[in-house]
């Protein structure tokens, strides 16, 4: 059976041609910008470049941090050979307002309501570039579950609700992910607006043709009374800032999370996907779950699964020894993060 990321290359080719012939095609010095404000911390060229290197292309990939899309544009549409673009990474707050200035965008991009990533395609008609528009965090996010030894993973996960905390453009992701790639038909959503939850509901069960129907139960839980009669979630998706609650709508929807994870039942336990991982891995969420029992993954795991779904859309291949490139990834990302910690530890002192 072929992976979530062969699945995402093959169907890349429904919108165009390939790129690339022949391993030669690939042999250029090809750059790939990663469009957002601010970005100055992101890890994306640290993670990237490996993989370039592990290939042996002379690309590389490189922030463009700007607030401006047309200095995207301006790089994609550049005609100096020592400039030419062969996609790009796309994110805030440009993830949504970009969808307008691609070609196409593809159905997991339409229902999601936002891009990541930009890959290209040519034409099969008039040969001409097209420029596609795609989301790989819902990747990032179902292989980070997939991806820990199946001995951890209950039986019951796909029969016991998911749980998605934060209203935010990564809530669209994890509730594609979670429904989609999982599998999982009841989700619960918890943040610190209802106008945020009823604002992801509202999206997901909207009429569309854009892409697959969406038929999980969506449920905003707004009350802790409510959560305390519900089901615990097993795969939990966090995607707030690590930052201590200070608005009543914080606070609230601080408590009815720590409600659905701290259940003391053995069986009532699960799998997190704590996203934030700046400025530290190890958040409040990250100790409050793992203290309960929780089995917790760290968004770096999200972060390298997405980007290896986009390393994979630029250069129309996978990684032949993808289990060892992944163990590097962390690797490369957990010294970057330790290193950035003691130089902040230096500035502060």
């Amino acid at each position: 059976m072929p992976s979530d990321l062969s699945i995402a290359l093959r169907d890349s080719y429904d919108h165009g041609l390939p790129m690339f012939y022949d391993s030669t095609s690939r042999n250029k010095e090809f750059k790939i910008p990663l469009l957002g404000y601010p970005i100055h911390h992101s890890l994306s060229p640290a993670v990237q470049n490996y993989m370039y290197s592990t290939k042996n292309l002379p690309w590389q990939y490189y922030l463009l941090e700007s607030k401006d899309p047309k200095d995207l544009l301006d790089a994609l549409d550049s005609q100096d050979p020592s400039k030419t673009c062969i996609g790009a990474g796309v994110t805030m707050p440009h993830k949504v307002t970009f969808m307008s200035h691609v070609d196409e965008v593809t159905s997991s991009g339409k229902v999601i309501g936002a891009i990541n990533t930009i890959f290209l395609r040519r034409d099969r008609t008039t040969r001409e570039t097209k420029r596609i528009g795609t989301n790989t965090d819902s990747i990032g996010i179902s292989r980070s579950f997939t991806s820990i030894p199946s001995s951890l993973v209950s039986p019951e996960a796909k029969s016991r609700p998911g749980l998605v905390i934060g209203g935010g453009g990564a809530s669209r992701s994890a509730i594609y992910a979670l429904h989609y790639l999982l599998g999982v038909s009841e989700i619960y959503l918890v943040s610190r607006l209802k106008s945020e939850t009823d604002e992801l509901i509202s999206w997901f069960t909207r009429d569309s043709s854009s892409g697959p129907e969406f038929r999980a139960k969506l449920r905003g839980v707004h009350s802790l009374e409510e959560a305390k009669a519900l089901t615990a979630p097993y795969y939990v998706v966090g995607a707030i800032p690590d930052l201590t609650p200070q608005t009543e709508g914080e606070k609230l929807s601080y408590e009815i999370t720590r409600e659905l994870l701290g259940r003391k039942n053995e069986s009532e336990k699960g799998l997190l996907l704590e996203m934030c991982y700046h400025p530290k891995i190890r958040t409040s969420l990250y100790d409050y779950a793992e203290n309960n029992g929780w089995y917790v993954i760290p968004g770096t795991e999200a972060m390298i699964w997405q980007a290896i779904a986009q390393h994979i859309l630029w250069t129309e291949s996978e990684l032949i020894n993808e289990e060892a490139v992944v163990e590097d990834l962390k690797k490369i990302v957990s010294e970057e993060l330790l290193k950035r910690a003691q130089e902040e530890g230096k500035v502060s002192v």
